[in-house]
């Protein structure tokens, strides 16, 4: 009964002050938006760093030695360690892989992208999560886009001299940057992180020209010089591009740690598992991101259990003199200190709800991904909760405190 008299003189002074109470409300729910916004935010940040590693369903990543590549750390390895591994007992399947930032111009605006290599024929992309359209037909000319870059099946992509289509569409598969990500096989990724301007095309001929009558053959063989400058000659003794990691699937999933021994054997490569890649991604990509994340959140935080307590304490000021009556009449401290907490309940109920509301419309259209899981949002409610109780206490203090007396006064 008490706590239900307690509600009932809550209700009746937010009634009184009803305009106070809205803006309050009001400010308050900014505050928790962004709250809102900052759990969003790291759950998007830790999603989009894990998003591609979990999309390509591997079991081990062999990368180079003395690296933790290829996300977190430059890796190059010969390509011919594909075979390599495929060759080790319990390995099921080994793919070559690639990944590298690009931007390029594309239809009068600039179009950033990772772009993934695939081993061809071994990974066709049968595996991403495709949302639309199919994996790879061809060796050359297709690729799978995602579908945050506005490419649809069927359309034509002109990307270093040549033109690819879209094959297939896959949906919020990120790089840990928070830039979409491209398919393509390793031999088309390559062609395109290797196409250059005309002009520095020109200059480094220019370069390899000027190299080679350094040498003692160059000064003696003149015509190597010409040989140079022709656009289309290729020193022959160049190897292939190294790729940089080599993705390994085993055939059962007991000879995993078997597989593993025996790749780390080797002296030139390191091993790990994909959990351990999507561990380097959180603790070296994502870790100062997260870190001031949530110093803002502490911050906000902070700032609402200032706002909301100097509002509820303010409240309690302008009727002391009710409160003071009620203590005259022999209501319990109970009924009293329930009021005000339930005043400050009631704005950050109020505040919360407002926030999910706006937060609902307004994210999907921040330029990063914010990604709001159950967890976050009962996570902010509770904080929410806390924030309330503890900023109903100067309040509270102040209601207990209030002389039954000055009900006599004028």
């Amino acid at each position: 009964m008490a706590k239900g008299t307690a509600m009932n003189l809550a209700l009746l002074e937010v009634r009184r002050h009803i305009g106070r109470f809205v803006g309050t409300s009001v400010g308050v729910a900014l505050l928790f938006t962004v709250v809102l916004a900052m759990a969003g935010i790291y759950g998007g940040l830790v999603d989009d760093a894990t998003v591609l590693v979990r999309a390509l369903h591997s079991d081990l990543w062999v990368v180079q030695k003395s690296t933790r590549g290829p996300f977190a750390d430059i890796s190059r390895v010969d390509p011919t360690l594909e075979k390599r591994v495929a060759g080790v007992a319990g390995v099921r399947i080994a793919r070559a892989f690639t990944f590298q930032v690009l931007e390029r111009p594309y239809s009068g605006r600039s179009l950033r992208f990772a772009l993934v290599g695939l081993s061809w024929t071994e990974d066709r992309g049968r595996n991403l999560p495709l949302v639309a359209g199919r994996a790879l037909g061809q060796s050359h000319g297709e690729i799978i886009a995602d579908v945050s870059l506005g490419l649809p099946i069927g359309s034509v992509t002109h990307l270093a001299t040549e033109d690819f289509t879209v094959v297939g569409l896959t949906r919020q598969v990120l790089a840990s940057s928070g830039d979409p990500v491209i398919f393509a096989t390793t031999a088309d990724a390559q062609l395109i992180t290797d196409d250059l301007p005309t002009d520095a095309v020109r200059t480094e001929r220019e370069r390899r020209a000027a190299r080679v009558l350094l040498t003692d053959v160059g000064r003696s063989q003149p015509a190597f010089e010409d040989l140079a400058k022709d656009p289309r000659w290729k020193p022959p003794a160049l190897a292939a591009a190294p790729v940089n990691a080599i993705l390994v699937n085993v055939a059962e999933p007991g000879q995993l740690s078997d597989v593993r021994t025996a790749l780390s054997r080797w002296p030139d490569v390191a091993v790990y598992s994909s959990g351990e890649q999507e561990r380097f991604l959180l603790d070296g990509v994502v870790e100062k991101p997260r870190k001031q994340l949530a110093l803002f959140s502490i911050i906000l935080v902070v700032t609402s259990s200032v706002l909301i307590s100097a509002l509820i304490y303010m409240m309690t000021l302008s009727k002391s003199h009710d409160i003071a009556v009620l203590k005259l009449i022999g209501a319990p401290v109970t009924r009293i200190a329930g009021m005000v907490l339930q005043q400050s309940w009631l704005i950050g109920a109020v505040g919360y709800a407002i926030a999910l509301a706006v937060g609902s419309q307004a994210f999907p259209h921040f330029p990063r991904r914010v990604v709001l899981t159950p967890w976050a949002i009962g996570g902010v409610g509770t904080l929410v909760f806390l924030v309330s109780t503890l900023a109903s206490i100067l309040g509270v203090v102040h209601a207990l405190r209030i002389d039954p007396g000055r009900a006599l006064e004028a």
